[in-house]
């Protein structure tokens, strides 16, 4: 094994260099949500239970409000009976019946909060609302009430500023457990 000094941050150390030809190293490694939790404080949890008013109707909202990406990195969900729950990229318009949900920061040490409209609703989408233009990224298929299982998008999705994402339900006979993390990434 040979040494090479690396420039930059080194100070003079050196690394090793194995017989392939491959840098040896000594790592710790995080995720990037970790990473964001840790050293930036601005992970969130966003939890909320609601069962629609009727078939295919708008049962969660995020909007973001911040000049910073939200990248939604896994959602947590739990139904009580049958249904697809769907998630849509892109919707925009107003909401119906809107409750605010607040996010909670992942470091419990911080004072951070989410920027954006974070919201529940039996039907977000009815009434006079406006919501038009989402595209579906993911369907979930519960053949029956079951237990909470996570998802985790392979590329995230991604909501830059005043873009939203929105969870509907296909059957008002469920209720919906979910619990949506994401961070803030510029």
């Amino acid at each position: 094994m040979s040494g090479i000094q690396i420039e930059g941050h080194s100070k003079g150390l050196t690394a090793g260099v194995n017989d392939e030809g491959r840098l040896e190293s000594d790592c710790v490694t995080t995720s990037f949500e970790q990473h964001t939790n840790i050293h930036e404080s601005k992970s969130y949890y966003m939890g909320f239970e609601q069962s629609p008013t009727a078939n295919d109707d708008c049962i969660g909202f995020i909007k973001n409000g911040s000049a910073d990406d939200i990248i939604v990195s896994a959602i947590l969900i739990q139904v009580s009976a049958a249904c697809d729950v769907y998630i849509k990229l892109g919707d925009s318009g107003t909401r119906n019946a809107a409750t605010d949900v607040t996010p909670v920061n992942g470091n419990a040490g911080s004072g951070n909060t989410a920027s954006g409209d974070f919201e529940k609703g039996a039907d977000l989408d009815g009434g006079a609302a406006t919501m038009a233009g989402g595209s579906t990224v993911a369907i979930f298929r519960f053949v029956a009430a079951t237990n909470s299982a996570v998802y985790t998008p392979p590329s995230s999705w991604i909501l830059p500023k005043n873009t939203a994402m929105s969870i509907w339900c296909s059957s008002s006979a469920a209720t919906v457990l979910a619990n949506v993390l994401f961070f803030y990434h510029d």
